[in-house]
């Protein structure tokens, strides 16, 4: 008499989830966007704000294009990243024809979402918010005074395109990246905060060029 044991192991492969191509964790890198400025829409070069009820001014020159070359610090997990960024840019404008000088910063936080993580070939989208604040040198005039004007608000930032990685933890990626930012509180030469109503709102569009190396 014989006793029959049939196993019913299962298969190695399929008892763990296949991972995507790119490993997994912290990376740094840098995005570069070549000849980056706002649209001019509040910021044209042409017009002024007014302290309503009172004599402070603060002038809105349209500024030249500069590149941007922002270090970013982030996680890539399995289908997508959490980024974390930084833009300085100085620019050179002109009001009425005279010339001022424009420093923009930006806090960016930003989500990546990738497509075909199995691939050397990943699609991605990204959105994210972002802190702004522009300094213009000399942009506030109150009776005989000059100070710098201080603009700060808020920003969404949006970019569709590829990256490429040569190898899993380095990435090679190109899109086109689109921001749009509100200003919603202003500082000039008498110190006080300002609330500027309506928000001025700019955006700026530009290809983006980006680099990272995941540890």
């Amino acid at each position: 008499m014989a006793l029959l044991f049939i196993g019913t192991a299962t298969p190695a492969w399929s008892q763990t989830e296949s991972k995507g191509f790119v490993k997994e964790g912290g990376f740094a890198g840098l995005t570069f966007v070549p000849q980056c400025t706002f649209d001019g829409v509040t910021f044209d070069g042409q017009s002024g704000y007014k302290q309503v009820d009172g004599e402070e001014l603060m002038f809105l020159p349209k500024v030249d294009k500069q590149n941007v070359i922002r270090p970013v610090l982030g996680y890539r997990g399995s289908k997508g990243s959490i980024e974390i960024s930084y833009d300085r840019t100085a620019h050179t404008g002109r009001f009425a024809d005279v010339p001022m000088k424009a420093t923009f910063n930006s806090v960016n936080v930003d989500g990546r979402y990738y497509f075909m993580t199995r691939s050397r070939i990943q699609p991605h989208v990204l959105v994210g918010a972002s802190y702004p604040w522009l300094t213009i040198q000399d942009g506030s005039f109150l009776e005989d005074r000059f100070g710098d004007a201080h603009f700060k608000g808020y920003g969404l930032n949006a970019e569709a395109g590829v990256t490429v990685y040569p190898h899993r933890q380095l990435g090679i990626g190109v899109g086109y990246a689109y921001r749009r930012v509100w200003f919603e509180r202003v500082t000039g030469v008498s110190e006080k905060l300002f609330e500027l109503h309506p928000r001025f709102r700019e955006t700026s569009g530009s290809i983006a060029l980006s680099g990272s190396f995941i540890f």
